[in-house]
């Protein structure tokens, strides 16, 4: 028997479904709102059948909350407004399906059925990932769900896809399922296509025979065969050359290749692991990369997410990176300081943990005996990055202010000069807004004026939009999931 979760504000949906969760025997839970399904999955539930729109939300941008309840559920998106764009952004999210009402029973059955089939015959995934470095720490929703990912990708011998921006740690990610695979005790070969010479990329993966070319004084065995029985991780996949695309989705479907000057073909059996941080599928459509051989290395596509999305492993990073370059570099083991803390979670990271790190030890040489770290040893980047984040809070509450207190006079409008309608007829921009008056003690922090500029904002786009989200982040010409936020903000 399973437990069904059951999030939506239509009372007749929810008896449906109970209805028919009854009828196959499963104890189903029902909740009208974001909050009280969350407080209901606490206790531990198999399947979510989460509503889009909700009286204190949206569904989507609850799903991975829901996501990572107790018991690891499998969340089904339902809505009454079919939306391809919600559809996609559910389905890349980790949605079983993504369902429009109205809504027979049979499609609530079969839906059930096939993600309770689905969910007890899922092979397990280890316990715990064996890791060789301590990079991989985040408890996150989206690093929990590529962690997840990774331990589905270890138990089978699938071609995997590694996705994400430059030093996220996808060397990392592929080690670790290395680790974890049944060919841990076989050789890990990695191959860095940027760094290939372009007019020697099939020599090396290949191999040669002597005399092949000019400078082959002997036969070489290529990368490929060298991984043989082992994992082949071709780095940076998406700088392969053209040229060699064709020859390598071959070796890659065949498992069979021809070195360069043979005439017979070798075989090696290699698990494939590649990783790129540029847009791969925009680089199908553009002609730069093979459709095909796209197809054959999305065995499983994991997406790595940036530092900045996964501020919760920045601590341990920082403070494990410390710990061993202290160690290997003979000097005390230091403590990092709540400034520098501060720094370090504030810092946008756009070279990810490979900056981290770089930056950890940079800033443990610069301590030098000292066994504490203060933001005066963080790189001269860092410290003028705070120091203009702290001067942005610094204006918005003074400078700012007086700046605002000067453009805007007592009637709000700039100049002094009072206006019922913009051209047109259409109400001012500060309609809604509370007076400015010109006593200084009566004027609103900078801060204040923009939250309820914003809220005011949002409430006369969604009013002239006919509350129809789609045209009103295309009002506003933001996506639809900063709209979103902006929504649940201002309480809408």
């Amino acid at each position: 028997m399973a437990r069904i979760l059951v999030v939506d504000d239509e009372a007749l949906m929810r008896t449906m479904v109970e209805v028919v969760c009854t009828r196959m025997g499963h104890e189903v839970l029902l909740a009208e709102s974001i909050s009280q399904g969350l407080e209901m999955g606490r206790k531990g539930v198999d399947v979510i059948l989460l509503d889009v729109w909700l009286p204190d939300g949206s569904g989507l941008e609850w799903q991975a909350d829901f996501a990572h309840l107790p018991g690891m559920p499998d969340v089904v998106i339902i809505t009454g407004h079919g939306d391809g764009d919600a559809a996609e952004a559910a389905l890349r999210s980790g949605a079983w399906e993504f369902l429009t009402k109205p809504l027979k029973v049979r499609d609530i059955e079969q839906c059930l059925r096939h993600v309770l089939t689905f969910r007890q015959n899922r092979v397990p995934g280890p316990e715990a990932l064996l890791v060789d470095s301590g990079h991989i720490l985040g408890a996150g929703m989206g690093m929990s769900r590529a962690l997840k990912l990774l331990a589905q990708a270890a138990q089978s011998e699938v071609n995997v896809l590694l996705l994400g921006e430059t030093g996220v740690g996808k060397e990392v990610f592929a080690k670790t399922l290395f680790r974890n695979s049944a060919r841990a005790a076989r050789p890990f070969v990695t191959v860095d296509c940027a760094s290939l010479p372009e007019n020697l990329v099939e020599s090396h993966l290949f191999g040669h025979s002597r005399g092949a070319f000019t400078g082959a004084d002997r036969a070489r065995d290529g990368l490929l065969l060298a991984a043989h029985k082992g994992t082949l991780f071709l780095d940076e996949v998406g700088d392969l050359p053209q040229s060699m695309q064709g020859a390598f989705l071959r070796a890659l479907e065949l498992r069979r290749f021809r070195p360069v000057g043979e005439v017979r073909e070798v075989s090696s059996d290699f698990r494939l692991v590649a990783a790129t941080n540029r847009d791969i599928e925009g680089m199908t459509s553009d002609g730069t990369f093979r459709s095909d051989l796209l197809y054959r290395l999305q065995g499983i596509t994991i997406v790595i997410p940036p530092l900045r999305e996964r501020r919760d492993e920045i601590p341990a990073l920082a403070q494990q990176a410390a710990s061993r370059f202290c160690l290997h570099n003979d000097l005390p083991p230091k403590a990092i300081s709540g400034q520098v803390l501060d720094m370090l979670m504030e810092y946008s990271w756009p070279g990810n943990v490979r900056e981290l790190i770089n930056s950890t030890e940079r800033a443990c040489l610069a301590a030098g005996q000292g066994d504490l770290l203060l933001p005066v040893h963080l790189p001269t980047r860092m410290r003028v990055d705070e120091a203009r984040r702290r001067m942005g809070r610094g204006q918005e509450g003074g400078f700012g202010e007086a700046v605002g207190s000067v453009a805007l006079g007592a009637n709000g409008t700039s100049g002094g000069q009072a206006s019922e309608t913009q051209p047109g007829g259409t109400a001012p921009a500060t309609a809604g807004l509370p007076q400015l008056s010109g006593d200084e003690q009566d004027l609103p922090p900078l801060r204040q004026w923009k939250a309820l500029a914003e809220e005011s904002y949002v409430r006369r786009i969604w009013a002239v939009s006919g509350a129809d989200a789609r045209k009103a982040a295309g009002m506003a010409g933001i996506s639809r999931g900063h709209w979103y936020e902006l929504m649940k903000k201002c309480g809408l």
